[in-house]
This record gives C-alpha cells, sequence and structure tokens, in this order.
C-alpha cells in the first residue's frame, strides 16, 4: 500500500525542519549531504519496520490501545489527521541557523522527502531523543586512530526510524503513541466530544446520552469510544433489543424515561460507550451462561 504512493529506493531530495513547541512554528534546518543521506536511510529504515509487520493495513481506531506494532493507516483528510497534514502541507520554511539556541524548544521534528516522480513524503518523529545529547557536551568522545578524542562541540540525536510517514492520500503510522501527541489527538478528541455523543443520540433514537454530552470533555477514554462510535456508518441500524441484551449481560441499568428512551445510570456511562464501541462482548463456550468479556484492544478479522 505504502509503495504505491512513494519510490522509496529513488529518492531525489531531502530537507529537514523542526516545529517548535513554544510557538508551533516550522523552520527548515540546513543539512549536508551525510546528513541527508542518513535520513534517507532513516526513511527505509521505516519502510521496511512496516513491510515486516504481520497482517494487513488498518484503518486507524481512535478508540484502539494500540500495543504491539501493527500496519495502521489513515486518510490524510480524516478528522484527526488534521495536524499531520499541516506538516505535509507546510511548503516553503524560513531556514533556522540558531538551532542550538532552541534545541530544547524542539517539540517534533521531520523530513521532506521527494522521489524520481516528484511525489512527496514526510517522515515525522517526537523529538523524544533529538536533545538527549545536547547536556552531554564534553562527555562523549569518538575513536580517532585507535584513540578516543573527546567532542567538544554540541551534538543532537537523529533517530533510527519515524514515527509516522505521511503521504499525499494516507498517514502510515508506526508509533501510535508518540503519533498521537505530534497530532493532539487528546485535544481534538476532547474538543469535539460533546458533538460526537450528541450525533451517536441522534442516530439511535432509543439511547438518551443527552447527560453524557454534558461532562464527556472530562473524560479522554469515554470521548474516544464517543469519537469511535460516531464515525460508525451503520449507528441507524442498532438494534434495541440485542443492546439491551448485551446491556444486561454486563450488569448495564436502564430506566425509561418520558418519550421511550433508555437512559443508564452514571456508574454505567463509560460502559455503555465500550458496548456501542464493540468492546464489550459474551462468550459462552462451555454451556453455563458464558462471561462478560471487555477488550481495549481489537483486531477486526474476515469472515
Amino acid at each position: 500500500m505504502i509503495d504505491q504512493e512513494f519510490n522509496f529506493q529513488n529518492i531525489a531530495s531531502v530537507n529537514f525542519a523542526i516545529s517548535l513547541r513554544s510557538s508551533g512554528d516550522m523552520y527548515f534546518i540546513p543539512t549536508d549531504g551525510a546528513t541527508k543521506e542518513a535520513l534517507k536511510g532513516t526513511l527505509r529504515t521505516t519502510r521496511n519496520i512496516f513491510d515486516g509487520l504481520p497482517g494487513d493495513w488498518e484503518l486507524h481506531d481512535i478508540s484502539e490501545d494500540y500495543g504491539d506494532r501493527r500496519r495502521i493507516y489513515a486518510p490524510r483528510g480524516s478528522e484527526f489527521m488534521a495536524e499531520l497534514s499541516a506538516v505535509y502541507d507546510a511548503g516553503v520554511l524560513d531556514d533556522l541557523t540558531n538551532i542550538h539556541d532552541h534545541a530544547h524548544d524542539v517539540d517534533f521534528y521531520f523530513s521532506e522527502f521527494r522521489d524520481n516522480q516528484d511525489r512527496r513524503a514526510v517522515g515525522i518523529r517526537k523529538a523524544t531523543k533529538l536533545k538527549g545529547t545536547l547536556n552531554a557536551r564534553n562527555r562523549l568522545v569518538r575513536l580517532v586512530d585507535d584513540t578516543l578524542v573527546l567532542i567538544q562541540d554540541d551534538v543532537l540525536h537523529l533517530d533510527t526510524e519515524f514515527d509516522v510517514i505521511v503521504t499525499d492520500a494516507n498517514v502510515f503510522i508506526l508509533n501510535a503513541r508518540q503519533t498521537e501527541q505530534v497530532a493532539k489527538i487528546v485535544e481534538h478528541v476532547a474538543a469535539t466530544a460533546s458533538a460526537k455523543v450528541q450525533a451517536i443520540h441522534n442516530a439511535i433514537p432509543f439511547l438518551d446520552l443527552s447527560r453524557i454530552a454534558e461532562k464527556i470533555g472530562k473524560h479522554p477514554r469515554m470521548a474516544r469510544h464517543a469519537a469511535s462510535v460516531a464515525s460508525n456508518p451503520h449507528l441507524a441500524n442498532f438494534q434495541r433489543p440485542q443492546i439491551e441484551a448485551l446491556a444486561a449481560q454486563h450488569g448495564i441499568k436502564f430506566k425509561e424515561l418520558d418519550g421511550g428512551r433508555l437512559q443508564c445510570r452514571v456508574t454505567d456511562e463509560a460502559k455503555l460507550l465500550e458496548l456501542l464501541d464493540a468492546r464489550r462482548y459474551h462468550l459462552d463456550l462451555q454451556g453455563n451462561g458464558g462471561y462478560p468479556y471487555r477488550a481495549s484492544a481489537r483486531q477486526r478479522v474476515p469472515a
């Protein structure tokens, strides 16, 4: 999938840039030929890691608790990829020639690559290690002619892989947590949480979620589930008997309000959103009534 969007073996140009945490401003940093070659290697390494992961490409799930690495992607134009898309669209930036004065303020760094067909790919990395060696000045050494020589210059650390690669069409996510930090997922989910719950309320006529909508912005995990549920194109097909039956198996209790909608107890609100997000299920393999289960991580499998 990713190989159809960029030629990783024929990279024609490389630019290196940073984004400052304090201002959000982005700048190009001049780099020499050896650094450009190293960055090409970082991009190819990231692509090769994707290639070595098992399974097919999966659409990014806003409520998924990603553990082991998977092949995750999201359309670049999707709602929660706006920050990453803006990095891709940054265009021509001013050069920053005094990186030393700003190194401790770097939020993330990125490289813009063009292939031999003038297609672009942008590799982005959260700057957790970039500035880690600055304070090690006069404690780093290099080997020259069998002699250890003290490095007296300031040194920055480049990682061997990017957290995410952005192409014209898609965002390919290797390290989900770091990518979500750069994409400001928590902030975007919180800002839209109430609207997402209202969308669910409007789509499912037999549930009342008005009380949840009033406070969900303060509950990050619930907000993620709401965002995931609201994106389900089949919400209008949810059936009351099936939801009531599954809710009973998980101890979720409802009361019927005037007008016929069901409202769960305050203590069951998180459970209800997990149920609507297909993160709660009931399994009976022994014929003894079975047990309820909760899935914080899941992968949809073909029939």
